[in-house]
């Protein structure tokens, strides 16, 4: 494996999808739980994912967004997702998005992955402002996002429609720091 500091964070490094990561981005994507988080509407097939695999650019400038796969540098063990998404070239921004597996949640993984994601953006990419739209009952993300320096800027009321009714959605921002 290759792994650089320009995508790496303690024993956390982000990578590009590579065609080995089907049957775990087949698990992620049909993780019914994540769905309102990710506006996901519908389970997704190997092949659909198949397709997505073979003709993915990874190139942000194109496509307006980039897919990582986050793993364990000790042993290659994939543990999320990390994506940057809508990307406005005129305004230098983006949004971010970050799932973890459910048996690698509350153990710093998602803090390292974003971390590491939002380095590469600010530093490498040189995208000014990272955003996210979290719902105000996903304690545990706003929690990772707030220790990555994003700052809680504006509510968003009854944003995201949920098995029990609408929530808000709470937006967080980081800045490029000078």
């Amino acid at each position: 494996m290759i792994t650089t500091t320009a995508t790496q964070e303690g024993n956390i490094v982000l990578r590009a999808v590579e065609p080995h990561d089907l049957d775990f981005l087949y698990i992620a994507e049909n993780d019914a739980q994540a769905w309102n988080i990710a506006s996901t509407t519908a389970p997704m097939s190997r092949l659909m994912l198949q397709h997505y695999i073979e003709q993915y650019s990874a190139d942000l400038y194109r496509d307006h967004q980039l897919r990582l796969i986050a793993e364990r540098t000790d042993n290659g063990e994939r543990i999320g997702i990390v994506d940057l998404y809508d990307y406005d070239v005129r305004n230098s921004r983006a949004g971010v998005g970050i799932y973890i597996t459910p048996s690698m949640r509350h153990r710093g993984y998602g803090t390292s992955a974003l971390h590491a994601l939002c380095r590469y953006a600010q530093e490498f990419l040189g995208i000014h402002m990272l955003y996210a739209h979290i719902g105000n009952d996903n304690a545990a993300s706003i929690s990772i996002f707030a220790k990555c320096q994003f700052t809680h800027t504006a509510t968003l009321p009854m944003w995201i429609k949920t098995p029990h009714g609408y929530i808000d959605a709470i937006v967080m921002q980081r800045t490029a720091m000078p």
